[in-house]
């Protein structure tokens, strides 16, 4: 399953087998380190955009040439010198150093999405692609340096707890909430089902905090939402797309058969602050509004033979309902693809701000830790042969956000109004 930063099938062999061995003494405690170094250096293929997920077995390292053999002998010379002079050397823990020297490796590449997330950290990340994850169930956010609840999720146990909308957070655990950022925040209150977590909120401004025992389950997390707004003429179906995770092809397929169903005449598509997700998962969306055409292209380098096209798998829900689709500096790597491949196919008008710009190609491979991989191996162009790495998208209708109202959905739903009244 691809990401968005997938490539091609493949294999990309980087680093062959030592032609002879170095003569350099080291415990079999560390042994392991080099291994792994030169593991997470060899790449085996993926998919196709962003980030592609693929399982592999280990990659085998074949003969390096003289130059790699020179530069690697000083990764063996360090992990020899630091075992035999380190005064603590028998507090050594090989899996720190492990680690350290895959995340140097990672870091010295110098691409931001060439990246290496620890084992906890990546099944987050699969999770969350896949609808799911474990926790409390509960959109958080920050103002006036607070956590705040956003909102419950729907039947998640921060709901039936008792969690509301606007609730301050004071304390995680004992921990006083001031000190901890959002991110640190959502760490805290996602872990296994089955465990609990303590939060002490404020509630309307109360300076008595109300405590809450929240158990923590897997929480189901719907990508798609839909609503009908008031078009004025005629009425117009609301789809918000917030991710582009495992099920969000038949959520949209089920929405839009339920607006269409209400009498919705055009459709205002919002990937507003989406930050992208699977490829096959972009290109299904798109193929919902387009009959047939390009959706994207990739390219692993500058030679233009070396593209592989991805085009709309002929299965159009709704290819002749006028369509705008809502823009931002948050819609990144999918969702710059499905706004690129609806205008690019005459399909939609994109309304809001300039897209984020994240065009390249991450293969995803799970090493032998459960840890991943995620290298980038190509870019994506648009279907009209534009890169958007570094650049994004510049929508049709530029929007400035206005305080206290939606100015981008209320251009939308113009937009798409007026379009609706020249369809009759």
């Amino acid at each position: 399953m691809s990401t968005i930063g997938m490539a091609l099938p493949g294999l990309v062999q980087c680093l062959p087998r030592l032609s002879r061995p170095l003569r350099l003494t080291m415990s079999a405690r560390l042994r392991p380190l080099l291994i792994v170094l030169l593991a997470v250096g060899c790449l085996v293929g993926g998919y196709g955009l962003g980030v592609r997920s693929a399982t592999n077995a280990a990659p085998s390292i074949s003969g390096l040439s003289a130059a790699d053999q020179q530069a690697f002998r000083v990764v063996w010379e360090t992990l020899a010198q630091i075992e035999r002079d380190y005064y603590r050397h028998n507090e050594l823990d090989p899996q720190k150093l492990a680690d350290g020297a895959a995340r140097g490796l990672v870091e010295a590449v110098g691409d931001p999405y060439t990246r290496l997330l620890d084992p906890a950290r990546a099944e987050r990340a699969q999770n969350e692609l896949r609808g799911r994850f474990e926790g409390i169930g509960a959109q958080l956010d920050t103002r006036d340096g607070k956590v705040r609840v956003v909102a419950p999720l729907r039947g998640s146990p921060a709901e039936q707890a008792g969690l509301r909308a606007g609730d301050v957070i004071a304390a995680i655990d004992d921990v006083d909430a001031a000190h901890v950022s959002l991110g640190e925040a959502v760490r805290k209150l996602r872990g296994q089902a089955g465990t609990s977590v303590q939060l002490s909120v404020r509630r309307d401004g109360s300076a008595d905090p109300l405590v809450l025992t929240i158990t923590r389950a897997e929480v189901r997390v719907a990508s798609v939402e839909g609503r009908l707004l008031d078009g004025g003429s005629a009425p117009l179906g609301y789809v918000r797309i917030s991710m582009f995770a495992e099920p969000t092809a038949q959520q949209l397929r089920d929405q839009l058969s339920a607006l269409l169903a209400e009498g919705a005449r055009g459709v205002v598509l919002d990937i507003r602050a989406n930050p992208g997700g699977y490829l096959s998962s972009a290109v299904d969306v798109t193929s919902a509004f387009v009959r047939d055409g390009v959706v994207l292209y990739q390219q692993r380098g500058p030679d233009a033979s070396a593209r592989k096209t991805y085009r709309a798998n002929g299965s159009a829900q709704a290819p002749d309902v006028p369509l705008v689709v809502l823009v931002d500096g948050g819609s990144a790597s999918a969702a710059e693809i499905v706004a690129a491949a609806l205008r690019d196919n005459q399909r939609a008008v994109l309304v809001g701000q300039k897209t984020f710009g994240k065009g390249t190609v991450q293969e995803q491979h799970t090493l032998s830790d459960a840890s991943q991989l995620r290298v980038t191996v190509a870019q994506w162009l648009t279907p009209s042969g534009q890169a958007i790495q570094g650049q994004g998208l510049v929508p049709d209708v530029d929007v400035a956000p206005v305080d206290g109202r939606d100015a981008i959905l209320e251009a939308g739903v113009d937009v798409l109004s007026r379009s609706v009244g020249g369809h009759g």
